[in-house]
């Protein structure tokens, strides 16, 4: 997580919530939203924020809020549990299996979790083009929890320390690079030799060019996913969605004799970490503001001619 902006405001509602957002449109030139992904509460106001100054964005809604909103009319841990699974499932087939388990638990249950729109809390729909399968805003979470108690103090008390803060971390996060054992960050490779070790369980047939059928027996039923190798492409998604290779497509590459760690995104290298922990190098100038050249201003100077050497005029 990359803190970028923050706000004090007198309380959350549609106007200030539209102010922030177009503060931040503003700032990262972000125009209508296009490629980018938001991930909110459930707040009543936000989504038609979000979509009349980001009509293009990405809004999807964390699965934590949907689960603490649908299950207070359906208890229990097992369907806590089978609502995870339904949530983090990468591909329609699989969402529908675990929807199918779902059902087992009560009549209606399914009917009253879909009443939340899929699409903006279920992995099996979003946008395989920005290399992120988050759930949840719990990194929010942890953001809140860090400033808690700089948040009680006054105005100008609480946003220095706030900014002391961040300004710590970001430090500390600048070390962390230091310990990787290899180019890929640590969380990328624990995803991946965890991928490794379910691609053990999968079945190969190869068509004879780039396209691949892999049997999946980690579920209690076989599912069957298309690899295609030149389009890094796989029908379960989940590569496309992470940017690191599921295990079918790593058995896939397996077959093909082809080192599947070369295939991990340039998100979750080294260099692309640091890069978000760079000093600043340019700021947005105000309107008022005039480019800077590298030279001092000649303004309020008094003119010199380089002939005669009087003032008030050049040569």
């Amino acid at each position: 997580m990359f803190p970028i902006t923050w706000s004090i405001v007198e309380v959350e509602n549609s106007f200030t919530g539209t102010w922030f957002l177009k503060c931040v449109t503003h700032d990262l030139e972000l125009q209508d939203g296009r490629d980018l992904t938001i991930i909110s509460d459930m707040q009543k106001g936000l989504l038609k924020v979000v979509s009349e100054v980001l009509p293009e964005s990405e809004h999807m809604w964390c699965a934590r809020h949907i689960l603490a909103n649908w299950s207070k009319d359906w208890r229990g841990l097992e369907r806590r549990n089978k609502f995870w699974r339904c949530a983090r499932a990468s591909c329609v087939a699989e969402l529908n299996f675990h929807l199918d388990s779902l059902n087992m638990l009560g009549n209606g249950i399914c009917e009253s979790l879909l009443r939340y729109n899929k699409e903006t809390w279920c992995r099996a729909y979003f946008n395989c083009d920005r290399k992120g399968d988050i759930i949840d805003n719990n990194m929010f979470k942890t953001f809140n929890a860090c400033i808690l108690a700089a948040r009680h103090k006054t105005i100008i008390t609480m946003l220095e320390e706030i900014r002391v803060k961040i300004m710590e971390r970001i430090g500390k996060l600048r070390e962390f690079a230091d310990i990787w054992i290899c180019d890929i960050s640590p969380i990328a490779m624990k995803v991946y030799k965890d991928n490794m070790a379910q691609s053990m369980r999968c079945t190969i047939k190869w068509n004879g060019e780039y396209g691949y059928e892999v049997e999946d027996t980690s579920l209690r039923v076989v599912l069957k996913h298309c690899v295609n190798m030149q389009a890094q492409t796989c029908t379960y998604r989940s590569w496309m969605l992470k940017g690191i290779p599921c295990a079918h497509a790593i058995a896939s590459m397996h077959f093909k004799n082809v080192d599947p760690i070369n295939y991990i995104s340039h998100w979750y290298h080294k260099s692309t970490y640091l890069k978000t922990k760079e000093e600043e190098k340019k700021r947005r100038r105000e309107e008022t503001e005039h480019p800077t050249s590298g030279k001092l201003s000649r303004r309020g100077m008094e003119m010199t001619c380089s002939n005669c050497g009087g003032y008030g005029h050049t040569r």
